[in-house]
């Protein structure tokens, strides 16, 4: 068994096909997703001040471009209606004459506010994005007395935000573990037919147990090496934090049960399709497609209830919750029930792919 672990990470290390097949697909996503998230979460917005002499325009003016929910930039009236022509800003927001004044007389002055409705998600998100930036300006105390009355006390789940690419980046480490459990231990089990080399690992005085026990466990120390180097250069970059010793071991310990569990259903794969040509798409497909259900862009909670039902027995939903928690907001909490529910995965993948691997040897 040592001596086939040694062989397959050695053909690991030297196949930087491989490497690419495992890595590429969900690197490429992450890419993809945080294009989006650029695209999404900055859109700009024209402010039109034609209440250039009060202090309660100025005061709402720079509310504004406080506020980090869209780019804003300061426009005359005539600039700012080119721009929204001409596609350059997704919204107006113009301060009517007399705004600071009508606010110290008691009245109600009216905001015009101009929204492209491109699409129901990002103008949403313009219209939410105003009354946050009203809330905040009457939190200031220059509209005088706050009109509407309102007291918003926030109570946060988690002890910090995040960034919406390390959000996902913590999904795309599941999808990673999942694929690179898949690939290394089912290409390691396919190329022993392609090479016609499981004849002689057939006739060798050794049990198919511990050539199947070889092949899983060289799949799953190359998916580790794989998620340990990506976490490390997501460090690096800045998206995560350095995680404390406790922390990395619960993320090193989800790594790993995720990749048994791949790689139990990678060998399953391999003694069913016998072919890299095969085994290549169905695996990186079948990781896409967990990567989605399991809620790796967004939080569990946001799925529709049919969604988080099959969420709930996938792998990857625990492995992500996990990553999570000790990754993104440096907790441990409820990790030892994704822990849990991760072992009783990685068994279900070898008590699949086990006999599925021995009957492939057998025929």
């Amino acid at each position: 068994m040592w001596a086939l672990i040694k062989k397959d990470l050695a053909v690991w290390i030297r196949s930087p096909a491989i490497m690419a097949v495992t890595l590429l697909p969900p690197l490429a996503l992450l890419l993809v997703l945080a294009l989006q998230a650029v695209a999404v979460t900055s859109e700009p917005v024209a402010v039109v001040n034609q209440d250039t002499g009060g202090r309660a325009a100025a005061t709402l003016v720079q509310t504004a471009e406080a506020f980090d929910g869209f780019r804003t930039q300061l426009l005359s009236p005539q600039a700012a209606q080119a721009a929204f022509a001409d596609l350059q800003v997704a919204a107006v927001l113009t301060i009517p004459r007399g705004f600071s004044a009508d606010l110290a007389a008691g009245r109600r002055p009216a905001l015009v506010w101009a929204v492209r409705n491109f699409n129901a998600d990002s103008t949403n998100d313009l219209r939410r994005g105003l009354p946050d930036v009203v809330t905040s300006f009457l939190a200031t105390g220059a509209a005088g007395a706050d009109p509407i009355g309102i007291t918003i006390r926030e109570q946060d789940v988690h002890p910090h935000d995040v960034g919406l690419v390390a959000f996902q980046m913590v999904g795309m480490l599941a999808m990673l573990m999942l694929l690179a459990g898949l690939i290394n231990a089912g290409l390691a089990a396919v190329k022993e037919w392609e090479t016609g080399s499981v004849k002689e690992l057939l006739i060798s005085p050794v049990s198919p147990l511990s050539l199947i026990a070889g092949k899983v466990v060289a799949g799953v120390v190359a998916a580790d090496i794989a998620g340990i180097v990506v976490t490390g250069v997501t460090i690096a970059a800045g998206l995560l934090t350095p995680p404390t010793l406790p922390q990395a071991l619960i993320a090193l310990a989800a790594m790993t049960l995720l990749a048994t569990f791949g790689a139990g259903v990678g060998v399953a794969l391999a003694a069913a399709l016998r072919s890299a040509d095969r085994m290549n798409p169905v695996a990186i497909n079948a990781s896409f497609y967990l990567f989605f259900l399991s809620g790796g862009v967004v939080a569990l909670a946001y799925l529709p209830p049919w969604l988080r039902g099959i969420a709930r027995v996938i792998p990857n939903t625990y492995a992500v919750a996990a990553f999570r928690q000790a990754l993104l907001y440096g907790s441990t909490a409820g990790t030892a029930t994704d822990l849990l529910w991760l072992a009783v995965a990685a068994a279900a993948g070898l008590l699949v792919g086990i006999p599925a691997l021995r009957r492939g040897l057998a025929h």
